[in-house]
């Protein structure tokens, strides 16, 4: 965090009659301001991330195979539970066939109750 210069350390260069290094002081202080207003944004920036993830989080169900998203009383998914609890991240899972599902990013797969595999000798 930036140390802002003392104002009264200004105000007492400016009656000195130190423009120079009253002018400097400013520049600091001018810069310091700068500092901080990037990282209020920074936070801010970061702050609405945590709020976006805390929401996501509390709208997820676990069915005990997959995650599930509730929007407005609707359900969509479902989602990787392996992605999302290893990376934190929603991937749509992909139906393959009635009951299976796959994730194209860490290539696994899911079934529900529907699927009937097939074997073929």
């Amino acid at each position: 965090m930036a140390v802002l210069p003392s104002y009264k350390e200004i105000v007492e260069l400016i009656k000195k009659g130190a423009t120079l290094e009253a002018q400097e002081k400013l520049i600091e202080y001018r810069e310091a301001i700068m500092a901080l207003h990037e990282e209020n944004l920074t936070l801010k920036a970061k702050i609405k991330q945590l709020e976006e993830n805390l929401s996501i989080k509390q709208g997820l169900t676990f069915d005990g195979r997959s995650y599930w998203l509730s929007k407005e009383n609707q359900k969509d998914g479902p989602y990787c539970q392996v992605c999302f609890d290893s990376k934190s991240k929603l991937i749509r899972l992909q139906s393959i066939e009635t009951g299976l599902w796959r994730c194209f990013s860490c290539k696994n797969d899911f079934s529900t109750d529907e699927y009937k595999p097939t074997y073929s000798f």
